[in-house]
């Protein structure tokens, strides 16, 4: 993998904020597929996140993404989601999985860290936007949620190590010269 030129380091960092921006706002007013647009503006922070030297350029775009979301969308629990969670979740995989070699170890790493930013969202959600989040889960019992919960989180992985996987085998050589 060859070291980008600034220059184009500027321009998928631009790009990667823009769609960010663009699924952060597409998940405040549609009616459905919220958390799929999540999920995609989590997963753009990928493209300069893999590249060489690109932690940087991924760390200022997923703080502009955040910063820009927070001030656009009048709803703040989408921003707040993505600068808590999904926004967070590139560089938690490229750390642990850069860190740790088992596969299994790592993937047990990873969902205690991600239940970590899933109470932190919760806590903060209470406390910035005064919205008690966990009265947005249906009324079941709470052993309920958390099953579910760790089962979305497991899916989550790996759905997001699938298309990591596809961006890089077949896209990320034709976009990215």
């Amino acid at each position: 993998m060859k070291k980008l030129s600034q220059t184009t380091r500027l321009t998928i960092g631009a790009m990667t904020t823009a769609l960010g921006v663009l699924f952060m706002y597409a998940s405040s007013i549609v009616p459905s597929g919220k958390l799929a647009l999540l999920f995609l503006a989590s997963l753009v922070i990928w493209i300069p996140l893999n590249e060489r030297g690109g932690i940087a350029a991924a760390a200022v775009c997923y703080l502009a993404t955040a910063l820009l979301s927070l001030l656009l969308i009048p709803n703040k629990l989408y921003p707040l989601a993505y600068a808590l969670f999904f926004g967070l979740y590139g560089f938690i995989k490229l750390g642990v999985d850069s860190a740790v070699h088992d596969r299994f170890i790592a993937f047990i790493l990873k969902l205690i860290l991600m239940n970590a930013l899933a109470a932190a969202l919760i806590w903060l959600g209470g406390l910035i936007i005064k919205q008690d989040v966990l009265s947005l889960l249906p009324d079941y019992p709470l052993y309920a949620v958390i099953i579910v919960m760790e089962a979305a989180f497991i899916l989550y992985e790996l759905v997001y190590t699938f298309c990591i996987t596809e961006f890089d085998k077949r896209f990320r050589r034709i976009l990215i010269h």
